[in-house]
């Protein structure tokens, strides 16, 4: 891995773990055993270095979710491993870093924003429309609006003004508002199904 790489991914490390705004680049140098002058020559400013950091979570965020919906037996399967996926590792990021992306680099939001505009939200309504096809989903259901409803929930869930850290758990909020949605588009077969799926995975 080279040096870019390197320091790519334990900045990312660091801004996943405790947010973007307490991080600062003498940080990185310390954790990293980097000289300043080492991240400068790749990455000339923090923005920057956040920038790339944004580009890096979205495009492995686009080879997970890509593979476990080629995996996936259907539709239902296919949201019972997201949940898993999110349960192992996306309910674990730091509450406070979409806030501080959103606020203090600009240019990191809009590329979270083409994200999920460009693949997110193609990928839900795909999974939702497939859903409805084979009978799992309710038939009524405008998958844009539904989409869109999934992907603010997904950040409502880490908004420590709405859920305060010392009152919840962000993964069980995560996991709480992910499946009141799950639960709210299945029609009593996807109910069916997706408890069997649950209790199949919770016997594994």
């Amino acid at each position: 891995m080279e040096s870019k790489d390197i320091i790519l991914k334990g900045a990312l490390d660091l801004f996943l773990r405790y947010g973007i705004k307490s991080i600062t680049m003498d940080d990185i140098s310390r954790a990293l055993s980097v000289s300043k002058k080492t991240i400068y020559l790749y990455f000339e400013d923090k923005d920057i270095l956040v920038c790339e950091s944004v580009k890096a979570f979205t495009n492995f965020q686009r080879t997970v979710l890509t593979k476990i919906s080629e995996e996936a037996k259907d539709a239902v399967d296919e949201l019972i491993r997201i949940s898993e996926y999110m349960r192992t590792n996306v309910c674990n990021i730091n509450p406070s870093l979409l806030y501080d992306i959103k606020k203090y680099h600009p240019k990191a939001w809009n590329i979270f924003l083409d994200y999920r505009r460009e693949f997110l939200e193609k990928t839900i309504r795909d999974t939702l429309t497939l859903g409805i096809t084979d009978g799992f989903f309710r038939p009524n259901m405008d998958t844009r609006i539904a989409a869109r409803l999934r992907m603010e929930t997904g950040e409502m869930g880490f908004n420590t003004d709405l859920f305060p850290l010392s009152e919840f758990e962000t993964p069980k909020v995560q996991m709480e508002l992910f499946e009141h949605f799950v639960y709210g588009i299945c029609t009593i077969k996807g109910h069916k199904l997706i408890n069997k799926y649950k209790q199949i995975h919770e016997e594994d």
